[in-house]
């Protein structure tokens, strides 16, 4: 997995949209495009995720600086446990046989977790200046990136064991890496800096003691995002801001191998644990879909998912489960930043939909009130003050009138009154989504004076 985030203070290129359709949007047209709405992720300072399917678990590091523990989940985003004794999280990744957590953390260091007891089995201590921020095994070896905090450089630390002082590697990437590996490929690590453009990308050999580099390709893009290596170790997909399509190249060479049609603007990948399936995502994508699932070197989409023109996928959170039929990744709100979804969808695992569930309920009242409707309008989804809900009054067989309107983000319900004449009155609630994307939302209900 990729580094899940950009530290403040690097620069990213700014990209304009393509005014044609991207060949993904061409390709994904024979092929039915799922919904997807997500559930709301019990952090507060969301940073990166990681899969433990073995265990049907999701772990999610929360920050640098809060004290925020470690968050563990079941497959579906509810909270299973907090993992207090270790905070402050940049990035976690799985260990290749699955037992033990690699968790950056402080900036400062690389932790081990057992993950039966979440205990500490190892530590991997950084160096001064170097503030590690990701971290992922490949062989026996755990490497950490890092990015200036006094050293003069970014790079890699590289440990043999725990309690080791590392090896500090600025051969290949050095501003602010970007790595991935893979148990099909032990002791070869992919890396690339991301920050400045274009992109050079570099196959590293870090199983002896001295690291060097087996091969190095420049210009294969701009905005570097993510790289993907496949388990079996053969190829590796890359995620770069341009051009506007995830790039495939072969290991451990980096010849051209295939590219995976997505459209602007790439921002992850992932596989399936059995190198069956590829998945992209992209991020900032508009009205145009958000993910696609591949099998392995085929350019046609197998499965299509879109979420909210609102809602944009969180760069390197893309995980795959073993057979390629369930996938997860994250999304924030594009107008605050501030909710962070989980969605879970695949051929083997349908989406949360999105759903307009309106509901409205009427009375008339007593007394003084007798001539006054007292109205209860109901909802929990959508809920954004981008939408409206608005009513309308028809009283015996005459035309609708609209007499209120209001954002789908005031406390539900929200209460109103409407001055009735006799006879029969009907009210009707709607709501249309300008994108388009959510259902129509109708309900009504009749009384009488």
């Amino acid at each position: 997995m990729g580094i899940s985030r950009i530290l403040a203070g690097v620069v990213v290129l700014a990209l304009t949209f393509p005014a044609t359709a991207s060949p993904a949007q061409s390709s994904a047209a024979s092929v039915e495009v799922v919904k997807s709405v997500g559930v709301q992720l019990p952090v507060s300072d969301f940073r990166a995720i990681e899969l433990d399917e073995a265990r049907g678990r999701l772990y999610i590091a929360q920050g640098v600086g809060g004290g925020s523990p470690l968050i563990v989940t079941d497959l579906d985003g509810r909270l299973v446990s907090q993992v207090t004794a270790v905070t402050d999280l940049s990035d976690l990744t799985l260990s290749d046989d699955g037992d033990t957590l690699l968790v950056a953390q402080g900036f400062e260091r690389v932790v081990a977790l057992d993950l039966d007891t979440f205990t500490i089995a190892g530590k991997y201590q950084g160096i001064q200046g170097a503030c590690v921020v990701s971290v992922e095994p490949s062989g026996d070896k755990v490497i950490g990136t890092f990015v200036d905090c006094g050293i003069g450089s970014g790079g890699l630390l590289i440990w043999s064991a725990p309690d080791t002082e590392p090896l500090v590697y600025t051969a290949g990437p050095n501003y602010n890496p970007v790595i991935d590996a893979s148990p099909g490929a032990p002791g070869l690590l992919v890396a690339g800096d991301t920050g400045y453009s274009p992109v050079s990308t570099y196959v590293i050999d870090v199983s002896g003691k001295t690291p060097f580099i087996v091969a190095r390709r420049d210009y294969t893009g701009s905005n570097l995002r993510d790289y993907a290596v496949s388990p079996d170790g053969t190829q590796v997909v890359e995620s770069t801001g341009h051009p506007y399509e995830h790039h495939a190249y072969n290991l451990p060479d980096l010849s051209d191998a295939v590219v995976y049609p997505s459209g602007s603007y790439p921002d992850g990948a992932a596989w399936s644990g059995d190198s069956s399936t590829v998945v992209v995502g992209r991020g900032s994508s508009g009205s145009q879909p958000d993910i696609y699932f591949y099998d392995k070197a085929s350019t046609v989409p197998k499965y299509v998912v879109d979420f909210h023109i609102d809602d944009v996928m969180w760069s390197g959170t893309l995980l795959v489960n073993r057979a390629g039929t369930r996938a997860w990744v994250v999304s924030y709100d594009d107008v605050y930043q501030e909710v962070q979804l989980l969605h879970s969808f695949g051929p083997g695992h349908p989406p949360n939909p999105p759903v307009t569930d309106l509901a409205v309920t009427a009375r008339t009242g007593s007394g003084k009130d007798k001539a006054t409707a007292f109205i209860t309008v109901s909802w929990s989804s959508p809920h954004g003050d981008s939408d409206f809900w608005w009513i309308t009054a028809s009283s015996n067989g005459g035309p609708e009138r609209e007499f209120w309107r209001g954002p789908m983000d005031a406390p539900s319900p929200y209460e109103l009154t409407y001055s009735l004449p006799h006879g029969t009155t009907t009210f009707t609630v709607r709501y249309k989504d300008y994108w388009g994307w959510y259902p129509d939302g109708y309900a009504t209900v009749i009384i009488r004076r």
